[in-house]
């Protein structure tokens, strides 16, 4: 890996890698994380990041994806963004979402394509292209998932050290214009994480 970093075929992903531990004041079990105000909390840092930074990169074509730990989580996270980018009249930015099956919320039942408008065979081609530049993600996308624009990921998901390669790794493709890119990690060990990565390198 840093053998094809260093020859420039992909990109080094943990080289602007920040970790920000929750402000649940609820607890760390698993319904705090669905909490509304900590879903709330963790948007309106993440549509920051991304009005201030992402969206600027790659010529201004750059995309993100929203890590999540359930697809209730996903589905939350999207009405959450869907929020802020309607409340704050941001032109220009959409976000999409990726999950299997269905989600029941407070007596609403949810799936990928009522949720996108669209198809879920069309998602890969829709995020390539303009309509879409958030993609919020439940499990989907992780793996085999090869989109050179995409820069930014914020992650809230717990990740063992093999998985958080895995996934970090779908960034560091390379494209006109792309110089760098950016992880935001809400749940994870930084010290964890790196020393996952030094598993690929050389000896």
């Amino acid at each position: 890996m840093r053998r094809a970093i260093d020859d420039g075929f992909i990109l080094d992903v943990l080289k602007n890698y920040e970790t920000s531990k929750s402000r649940d004041v609820v607890g760390q079990k698993n319904f705090a994380n669905l909490h509304t105000y900590d879903i709330v909390a963790k948007t309106f840092i993440i549509m920051t990041k991304f009005v201030n930074n992402t969206r600027h990169k790659i010529g201004g074509r750059a995309k993100a994806m929203v890590v999540t730990s359930s697809r209730l989580h996903a589905v939350k996270y999207f009405f959450a963004i869907k929020r802020y980018i309607e409340s704050t009249k941001l032109s220009g930015v959409n976000v999409a979402i990726a999950f299997s099956g269905l989600v029941e919320d407070n007596g609403n039942i949810y799936s990928e394509r009522s949720l996108n408008g669209f198809n879920e065979n069309r998602l890969v081609e829709n995020f390539h292209g303009d309509e879409n530049n958030i993609l919020v993600v439940a499990e989907k996308y992780l793996a085999d998932f090869d989109e050179p624009s995409l820069h930014s990921m914020f992650v809230d998901k717990k990740l063992d050290g093999v998985k958080a390669v895995q996934i970090f790794s779908r960034l560091n493709r390379t494209c006109a214009g792309k110089v760098d890119t950016f992880i935001l990690d809400f749940v994870n060990d930084e010290d964890a994480v790196r020393k996952a990565f030094l598993t690929f390198e050389p000896r």
